[in-house]
């Protein structure tokens, strides 16, 4: 009898221990996973402050006339024409691109068919091109007649979408993402908040920002242009400057990275250059990617 009492408490010591074990990996599972919450928080908020401070220095550099240096001088002034120029702090760093926004095609003012010619620059193919070209159309326009491929609020009731069109312009290029077809992928060329690869920071695309054939690239609510520029033109020529003109509308793009590791912030600017008022600049736009 002695025996078998022994034997239970033994087993029930044990089962103890085990419980104890269990118990204490789970804390410190738990515990490193919060600390390690913590430690990825303060990368982002050290890499958002070097992000603005990129954008800072972009814009104490606005009107900056073009270098008269031949060599060596893409650092010393920065112009609206998409160059990479690269911020060193403390820190980290800042990687910042300025492009001239009334380049791009605004998709308020862009018919389908122009529409459709920055699809299938993006590599859509030409029927779904023209799908799509449509449905963004009917996004836009005040009417609530469909076009052949196009959709109004009865197709989205229809499907259940948690979206209507607008039936008129859009705010911000990003609120294309609210229209059936247009994915992050499609967008960005690639998905927020996955792993961007290393090699994509120094390439001059600036592939961390978007890649440069996405629709983000090419689409604004911006200017008055409706057709991109051909390239085969573009390249024929021996410089292209790009300069800055008051009332210009502009992108900043800013990516700050830590030097104590990942994630990255990039910082999105739409400024409008005002050389006459007080602080010379006037922010449109401004979201962190």
């Amino acid at each position: 009898m002695m025996r078998d009492q022994s034997g239970i408490v033994m087993v029930a010591v044990l089962w103890i221990c085990a419980l104890i074990m269990w118990l204490a990996l789970q804390i410190g599972a738990e515990t490193r996973l919060q600390s390690e919450e913590k430690v990825h928080q303060l990368r982002r908020l050290q890499a958002l402050y070097l992000a603005i401070g990129g954008a800072y220095e972009a814009i104490a550099r606005m009107g900056q006339p073009i270098s008269l240096e031949t060599e060596g001088d893409e650092q010393l002034t920065w112009q609206p024409d998409g160059t990479l120029h690269e911020v060193n702090y403390q820190t980290g760093k800042a990687l910042v691109v300025i492009q001239k926004e009334t380049d791009k095609v605004n998709v308020n003012e862009a018919n389908p068919l122009q529409i459709k010619a920055v699809l299938e620059k993006r590599g859509i193919e030409d029927e779904d091109a023209d799908t799509l070209a449509d449905v963004i159309a009917d996004f836009l326009d005040a009417d609530e007649t469909p076009r052949l491929h196009g959709a109004e609020k009865d197709w989205y009731a229809k499907e259940e979408l948690p979206n209507v069109p607008f039936d008129g312009p859009l705010t911000s290029i990003d609120q294309m993402l609210l229209i059936p077809g247009i994915t992050q992928q499609l967008f960005y060329g690639f998905n927020l908040g996955e792993e961007q690869p290393e090699s994509d920071i120094v390439q001059d695309e600036f592939q961390l920002f978007a890649t440069k054939d996405s629709l983000f690239q090419m689409f604004t609510v911006h200017g008055k242009n409706v057709s991109l520029e051909d390239e085969e033109i573009l390249e024929e020529a021996d410089v292209r400057y790009v300069t800055w003109e008051p009332d210009g509308i502009y992108r900043i793009l800013s990516c700050g990275k830590s030097s104590t590791g990942p994630p990255p912030v990039v910082l999105w600017l739409i400024i409008r250059y005002a050389p006459e008022s007080e602080k010379g600049y006037e922010v449109l736009y401004r979201k962190v990617l």
